[in-house]
């Protein structure tokens, strides 16, 4: 997975790579590191930073005279240069050193590989998970009954109502072809009510130890864990699990409940930790394998406070490649016009920031709010869903209610396969049920609809 580009190979006798053993004892210090920080709040790991720069050879030479280490992999590619890793060990620099003493040789950014956390709060009777971390291997998905079964748990999903997604599911009740990338703590992919939605990738071979499509990862069947880099993103955490639930649990199987979207192909893509953290680095790396695989949407309940250009600019490069990406609003009862919250108020056209709502149409009191950078409400408070090792229970959040409109920005996906992110934005904004509890709040005023948005779409309203 690694590289070294060819025209920097004579540094490759004096500069430190992060490669073998000493890539392994980065990544499990980093590990370490990262659950350390978590307990503690922090905001970056120690001594690794984000660097931008016009070449490699550039930023190879720069650290090669300062003792500096490199992860070979650049983050990102883009018009204006590459961004990658570094590794301090001395601790002697910070992001602002780093970048005025590279500023003339093409150091063009610097910042701390900064720690993001899952935006979700368990009031309401939720919980995460409890249980070991079972990394279990995937299990065949059992066959779908022939004619639709009831999803005996829906009564207690009070939000696929209020959004009309019973009366959409006569329109459309989606398409495996849609792929949905949950960027979270992993997911249950053997779930009882998930496993039959969890996205297969067609190109390659499970279990032989090869990398048959070529992708820098081996038997990535079914996504990858980012956090603990294997090809097994199981959730340790739990909110992950819900979140995909939310999303996508399999809808007319007989069991549990069903997801916004019924039928959909959920990408489980893990950074978080079991502490519900992850870092840049990850987060970067995950958007990037499902942008890379075919996702068309990709849903992330997870957020900080402080800017990261290096995120912004793979979330861009995302957009370019006409991927949607709906974030979490968060969780503070804050305006986001003043106080951002990040990735969610990046502004940036395929991104759909989500506030939450409760039952009795109101916005949730714990949801952030923004009339310039959130763009729609949707259900949030005590939200039903999925839990690790096939149970179910309540979470609330803001990270609840982005995978509801993730799910039906793959409904829409699904019944107008050349919407584009663009597109599929404008029609998500444009038919929400305006309340006067979001006027003001949220850009649109209103709580998502998806039977309105399939109805704006085309759809014609079934007799």
């Amino acid at each position: 997975m690694f590289f070294i580009y060819p025209s920097v190979r004579r540094w490759s006798q004096v500069l430190f790579l992060v490669t073998g053993m000493s890539s392994l004892f980065l990544q499990a210090s980093a590990r370490t590191e990262l659950e350390n920080e978590s307990v503690r709040g922090g905001s970056a790991l120690s001594g690794e930073f984000l660097v931008k720069v016009k070449s490699p050879s550039i930023l190879f030479s720069f650290a090669a005279e300062r003792s500096l280490l490199v992860v070979p992999q650049p983050l990102l590619k883009t018009d204006a240069g590459f961004w990658f890793k570094i590794v301090d060990t001395s601790g002697e620099f910070d992001a602002a050193r780093l970048e005025s003493l590279g500023f003339d040789s093409g150091v063009l950014h610097a910042e701390p590989n900064l720690i993001w956390r899952a935006v979700s709060s368990l009031r309401g009777g939720g919980k995460g998970d409890d249980s070991d971390n079972t990394n279990p291997p995937p299990e065949n998905p059992p066959s779908l009954p022939r004619r639709p079964r009831r999803d005996p748990q829906n009564g207690k999903v009070w939000g696929l109502a209020k959004i009309g997604a019973p009366a959409a599911w006569n329109i459309s009740r989606g398409d495996v072809q849609v792929v949905v990338a949950d960027i979270d703590s992993g997911v249950d992919y053997n779930h009882e009510d998930l496993i039959n939605n969890i996205w297969r990738n067609p190109r390659e071979i499970p279990n032989d130890n090869k990398d048959n499509d070529g992708n820098g990862f081996v038997d990535d069947v079914m996504g990858w864990d980012f956090y603990n880099k294997d090809n097994r993103p199981w959730d340790d955490n739990g909110h992950g699990t819900h979140t995909s639930g939310t999303l996508g649990a399999t809808g007319g199987n007989g069991v549990g409940v069903s997801g916004v979207a019924p039928r959909v192909s959920i990408m489980p893509i893990k950074f978080l930790s079991r502490y519900g953290s992850g870092t840049t680095e990850d987060a970067i790396r995950s958007i990037n394998y499902a942008v890379d695989a075919g996702a068309h949407i990709l849903s992330n309940s997870w957020g900080g406070d402080e800017f990261s250009l290096a995120l912004q600019e793979a979330i861009a490069a995302a957009a370019a490649k006409n991927v949607l990406f709906v974030a979490a609003a968060g969780n503070d009862g804050a305006d986001n016009d003043t106080v951002p919250m990040y990735p969610a108020a990046y502004d940036l056209p395929n991104v759909v920031a989500v506030a939450a709502s409760d039952s009795n149409e109101q916005l949730a009191d714990f949801s952030n709010f923004g009339l310039r950078t959130v763009h729609l409400a949707a259900p949030g408070d005590v939200i039903h869903s999925t839990l690790p090792l096939s149970r179910y229970g309540i979470m609330s959040g803001t990270s609840m209610a982005c995978p509801a409109v993730a799910g039906a920005a793959a409904l829409l996906k699904a019944y107008r396969p050349g919407l584009s992110a663009v597109g599929l934005k404008e029609l998500l904004l444009s038919s929400v049920d305006r309340a006067p509890a979001y006027e003001g709040k949220v850009q649109s005023g209103g709580r998502l609809n998806v039977e309105k948005a399939l109805l704006q779409a085309g759809a014609t309203p079934p007799n």
